[in-house]
């Protein structure tokens, strides 16, 4: 019934997207935010020294994640409209999510320093980046223009793939 309304595909697929994109946003939101009253239940003087985490650090890590979870959820459709069952979609969501978030694996099986390439790998680079922000040191356009720009990219070319790919459908 959805590929049987007048609406173009890019119009029904972006606003699937925005709703996926919305609820990961969501999530990384109050994921982030949880850290603020978690800071209460530690009882060790030491480790409450180590961790500090503010209101900066949670728009830090916002201004970091939002990108990738318009990604994800744009890349996630992309593979979803691949498969041919529901348990398919689900297995293939599985493997993408594993990937991304084995990425960070990658710093530290390289403990020789950061190279300027982790910026650009999902998952990798907002691991980069999230880590210069615990440590209070300012992210450059140069560490966070790459993580957004491979971002954007993914998910202009997941979204507009699923858009062709529903049109071939309807056609058929």
């Amino acid at each position: 019934p959805l590929l049987m309304n007048p609406a173009k595909p890019l119009g029904i697929v972006s606003g699937k997207w925005l709703a996926v994109a919305l609820l990961g946003a969501g999530v990384t939101s109050l994921c982030s935010l949880s850290f603020i009253p978690a800071q209460l239940l530690l009882k060790s003087d030491a480790l409450a020294a180590m961790f500090r985490f503010g209101w900066g650090e949670v728009a830090g890590f916002a201004l970091i994640l939002l990108p990738l979870c318009a990604a994800l959820g744009a890349l996630l459709m992309a593979v979803a409209i691949r498969t041919k069952t529901f348990k398919e979609a689900q297995a293939s969501a599985t493997l993408v999510m594993t990937v991304v978030s084995l990425a960070p694996m990658v710093s530290i099986m390289n403990p020789g320093g950061d190279a300027p390439w982790y910026f650009w790998i999902p998952g990798l680079g907002q691991n980069q980046l999230m880590m210069l922000v615990l440590k209070g040191e300012p992210i450059t356009l140069l560490q966070w223009g790459p993580a957004v720009l491979t971002a954007a990219v993914l998910t202009s070319a997941c979204l507009v793939y699923v858009a062709r790919h529903m049109r071939e459908a309807v056609s058929r």
